[in-house]
């Protein structure tokens, strides 16, 4: 009876390590998998970005979900139509209250960080009257943090997700 409760012990134990060790195992196999897709994604050069948050240089963080904010990249060319709660750096403001664009990129430059597992997109884009210029942080879920710098205004941080371009 003894040996009995004794091997029932040392079997739960082992059954339970194993288990331990397989789910382990199962949420580094999804996060590897995430991190492929989001890599695929990227490389696609066709994806676009919805925010739902946006944060100033004043430490304020601002629901802007119920809004149209995002911007898509499409191949060499990108979009945006965002809001802007924030300070304006030169008097020719051009009149133009959100960051706009929709012209050719430059400098496109894409970094993996395999180790962290996310991306680093960055490009420059012109406007009429503004140069931006973009660096997006991309987690391997597509959870994003976009930095949007600008010769007018100052500079402002987008929380969103990045996903595929749904064409209908």
């Amino acid at each position: 009876m003894k040996n009995l409760i004794l091997l029932l012990a040392v079997f739960t134990i082992y059954t339970s390590s194993l288990t331990a060790q397989t789910k382990k195992e199962l949420k580094e196999q999804k996060a590897i998998e995430e991190y492929e897709t989001m890599k695929v994604l990227i490389n696609s050069r066709i994806y676009v970005f919805n925010a739902n948050w946006i944060s100033t240089t004043r430490g304020q963080k601002i629901n802007i979900s119920a809004g149209s904010n995002s911007i898509a990249v499409a191949q060499d060319s990108t979009k945006a139509a965002m809001q802007f709660f924030g300070e304006v750096n030169s008097i020719r403001f051009s009149g133009n209250e959100g960051v706009e664009f929709n012209n050719i990129m430059s400098d496109y430059q894409v970094n993996f960080n395999e180790k962290k597992k996310n991306i680093i997109v960055s490009y420059r884009v012109k406007n009429k009257a503004e140069n931006y210029h973009i660096s997006m942080t991309i987690t391997r879920s597509g959870n994003t943090y976009v930095d949007v710098y600008s010769n007018i205004k100052r500079n402002v941080t987008y929380d969103g997700k990045v996903s595929a371009i749904k064409i209908e």
